[in-house]
């Protein structure tokens, strides 16, 4: 069956009363959004996407409304990038570790999958000659994310511009998953899209503004592939869901109120997990992003987190395991929650690693 198991395990197991796998904002409520009810829309002009929109993502990340493509979340942005591009045996090139959606999305078009290493011992950075000794004539889309899932670091611009002379030296795309850019703030770097014509950013209002539920995505390129986008996503349908985009442009009309929220959510979270990383440096090891909304932690005494995930069920705490990240002495933790429960679950945490080691 062609699937995402890690989707499926995070729909079916990963909540709890702790909840550190999450790797979103807490959800927001209808209120954050400040609606009026003729902000709800059921229909109206959205042949290609809510004019109005467009716009708003375009002036946020310094686009045209025209290389803006409205998807359905992140992941949808993903798929009708991969779509458009892929066909059956062409050559990916995807980072590893990676957010197992994007492997299993390539795999599922009939791409041909290779790998480059994003190595923990290298701080999880980008390294252009792991990708210049794998690349070849026949690849036709590198997958990367930054900020990076799951370990929350930052690609340098620098470095993801020599990517693009890697892609276009073979006449390749770039798909840059975005999806973590805005929990930056100030810090965020240009999106992908300012690093060449060769990048595909994709991006959402779901991990970074609480609005999972509201699927509100988006993906940003030169204009000819964005109007072949849209002629793909006609398949999908012949308009998207106007409530979907009436309440995402509100979203942004609203946008410094979600950051606000954010942030407070974020930055006593960060320094709780910080501190949590840094006091259980006998057990665990870790690459720290200044800021981040996740951390990808590696267990020094085992080959598996399995059984901490299970003794951490047993608390009603939950975390990833790194196997669904091709990491299995890895996890990743998640701090958009209330502080909270963020404290209440580093203890459960902190009591089983104490006991391990």
């Amino acid at each position: 069956m062609k699937s995402s198991v890690y989707m499926t395990w995070a729909k079916r197991h990963a909540a709890a009363r702790y909840n550190l796998a999450g790797s979103g904002i807490l959800g927001c409520s209808p209120q954050d959004l400040r609606l009026r009810p003729e902000d709800i829309l059921l229909n109206g002009d959205n042949a290609d996407g809510l004019p109005a929109l467009r716009a708003a993502i375009a002036a946020k990340y310094g686009a045209s409304p025209d290389q803006v493509v409205l998807g359905q979340g992140t992941s949808g942005a993903n798929f009708l990038a991969c779509a458009t591009l892929l066909e059956p045996g062409d050559e990916v090139l995807v980072e590893q570790p990676v957010y197992e959606p994007l492997l299993a999305l390539a795999r599922t078009l009939g791409a041909t999958v290779k790998r480059f290493a994003r190595r923990f011992e290298n701080g999880y950075r980008i390294e252009p000659e792991s990708i210049r000794r794998s690349i070849s004539r026949r690849t036709k889309l590198l997958v990367l994310t930054s900020p990076h899932n799951p370990s929350g670091v930052v690609a340098e611009p620098a470095v993801l511009s020599e990517v693009a002379d890697l892609a276009a030296g073979v006449g390749a795309r770039v798909l840059l998953d975005e999806v973590y850019r805005d929990i930056l703030f100030e810090d965020a770097p240009p999106s992908g899209l300012h690093l060449g014509p060769q990048f595909i950013a994709t991006n959402s209002l779901t991990k970074s503004y609480g609005l999972s539920g509201l699927r509100g995505g988006w993906v940003l390129c030169d204009a000819e592939l964005a109007e072949r986008m849209r002629r793909m996503n006609d398949l999908m349908g012949a308009v998207g869901p106007m409530p979907t985009e009436a309440l995402s442009l509100q979203a942004f009309r609203n946008l410094s109120h979600l950051e606000s929220r954010s942030r407070a959510l974020i930055e006593p979270n960060a320094r709780l997990v910080h501190d949590f990383l840094r006091s259980h440096a006998a057990a665990i090891e870790c690459v720290i992003p200044p800021r981040s909304l996740t951390v990808f932690p590696r267990l020094k005494h085992a080959t598996s987190c399995d059984l901490l995930h299970d003794r951490l069920r047993e608390r009603q705490t939950s975390i990833v395991p790194g196997r669904f990240f091709e990491e299995p002495r890895h996890f990743r933790l998640g701090f958009g929650v209330q502080t909270a429960d963020v404290a209440e679950g580093l203890r459960h945490l902190s009591e089983l690693l104490r006991e391990h080691s």
